[in-house]
């Protein structure tokens, strides 16, 4: 399947929230970064996504430390309001580094109300003032979930 410009070529980020949308267990934390990847190129999206990861990242060993797309966020246990404020910060960030229209995708498994609707806010904003698509996902399994909802993308666009 393939989609139409500027989608195509602009930019997608990628927010992952380790604590909440854990690992499929045949993967590995040194796997993810390839296989988000590999799951946004199949969709023909071009540009190398950017990926942000989030969570408790102890002992976990990513291996794209010195990867200029991939940033690493370390929060321990109970730092759930500080980690969703700095998820909202870099969607942010990142919408002002990326032309409109881009793509977001959020891996963020069940929200808080209070972060369900920030998330809503920020989104919908984005959405409507930059015609930037989100698509947001929970665990269980996640990618193959993201693959459908990117493949619903229209030809044309959105």
């Amino acid at each position: 399947m393939s989609y139409s410009e500027p989608y195509i070529s602009n930019g997608t980020g990628v927010f992952w929230d380790m604590d909440e949308c854990k690992l499929q267990e045949e993967r590995t934390a040194a796997d993810l970064v390839p296989f988000i990847r590999q799951m946004v190129s199949s969709v023909g999206l071009r540009r190398p996504p950017s990926i942000w990861i989030y969570g408790d990242l102890t002992g976990l060993d990513f291996q794209a430390e010195d990867d200029v797309n991939v940033k690493l966020n370390h929060f321990h246990a109970g730092e759930k309001r500080a980690k969703m404020t700095k998820i909202l910060e870099d969607i942010v960030s990142w919408s002002g580094e990326n032309p409109e229209p881009s793509t977001g995708i959020l891996f963020l498994g069940q929200l808080e109300d209070a972060d369900e609707s920030d998330i809503t806010a920020v989104t919908q904003l984005l959405e409507t003032q930059k015609n930037y698509h989100f698509v947001i996902t929970g665990p269980s399994p996640p990618p193959p979930t993201v693959v459908v909802c990117l493949r619903s993308i229209p030809r044309g666009g959105l």
